[in-house]
């Protein structure tokens, strides 16, 4: 079995970060089920793929070339 990183991004305008957290968290709370977009790397290959949940099993995934994470240290 493998190791796998997940992330789901959303970018909002917010006054600060703990707003933009609590309105991150409502958001997710409300459209929990329509959050169907994500990137996952496999953690041994660095591979990563986008996933649509919307679309079917064979086209689900795509290989991501350039991932550029929203938060970058």
């Amino acid at each position: 079995m493998a190791n796998f990183k997940v992330v789901w991004e959303i970018q909002l305008d917010a006054d600060n970060a703990l707003e933009a957290a609590k309105t991150a968290q409502s958001w997710i709370q409300e459209n929990g089920s329509e959050c169907q977009q994500y990137y996952v790397q496999n953690e041994e290959t660095n591979i990563v793929h986008s996933v649509d949940l919307n679309e079917e099993d064979q086209d689900a995934l795509v290989v991501v070339h350039k991932y550029h994470a929203l938060i970058e240290n």
